[in-house]
């Protein structure tokens, strides 16, 4: 029912390409993603110089600039992006935090505690193992196109780390996909550890998800790829 929701959007704003994309993802394809996790009570291993970023939980007046469809002839994956930006911010998860710099929104993430798992199973189905009181997830980092050469999503990550912990979390999780290894490899500078190898798989428009042992092999490869760069 969200999927069909999301298409029917992507429909009416007149954004067939990315619909026809999301279409074949869900006739046939696997999705892998790495599961990590990282104590908050401890001191990041990567020393990363923090810019100017307010974090604060998002208000209202901001979620426009995140959720407005660019112009039909823009990147596929953008209008997705902001779709599932629109998908999630208006489901009622009440954890999403905005970054702004000179008090406009560049960046938002979702940290999602337990006493939100009845809304996360109903947004993700089986994506998500339900959350423990100690543990805190992030999902969702979206920096808008035109602030990506600020480099933001480390100062707000960061933050939301300490976040977690203040809010008493002892294990942050995360579930980048294996495509975005620059993402990945930022996590584990930072002290992240992999955990498990969660595969999303559709067929004919049914999905099924795996969970499976750390691949030490798949983190290896990652790993291996060019030098971490500047992360958005």
């Amino acid at each position: 029912m969200h999927g069909l929701r999301k298409g029917l959007w992507l429909l009416r704003k007149g954004h067939y390409r990315p619909l026809l994309r999301r279409l074949r993802l869900r006739a046939w394809s696997d999705t892998v993603s790495l599961g990590l996790d990282y104590d908050p009570r401890g001191q990041p291993a990567l020393r990363t110089p923090r810019i100017p970023v307010d974090v604060r939980p998002i208000r209202p007046p901001e979620i426009l600039a995140f959720i407005e469809l660019p112009p039909t002839g823009a990147p596929r994956t953008e209008a997705l992006t902001r779709t599932n930006a629109r998908h999630l911010l208006e489901s009622g998860l009440q954890t999403c935090y905005v970054g702004l710099i000179d008090d406009e929104p560049v960046y938002m993430q979702f940290l999602i505690t337990a006493n939100q798992n009845e809304r996360l199973s109903k947004l993700f189905d089986a994506r998500f193992p339900p959350l423990a009181d100690d543990e805190a997830l992030l999902e969702f980092a979206f920096t808008l196109p035109e602030h990506r050469a600020r480099h933001v999503m480390p100062t707000v990550l960061l933050r939301l780390i300490e976040l977690a912990a203040e809010q008493g979390a002892r294990r942050v999780i995360a579930y980048p996909s294996v495509e975005n290894a620059r993402f990945i490899r930022f996590f584990l500078r930072l002290g992240f550890a992999p955990f498990c190898v969660r595969t999303e798989k559709w067929r004919l428009l049914v999905r099924r998800i795996e969970f499976q042992p750390v691949d030490s092999d798949l983190v290896e490869r990652v790993s291996r790829r060019e030098e971490l760069g500047a992360v958005t």
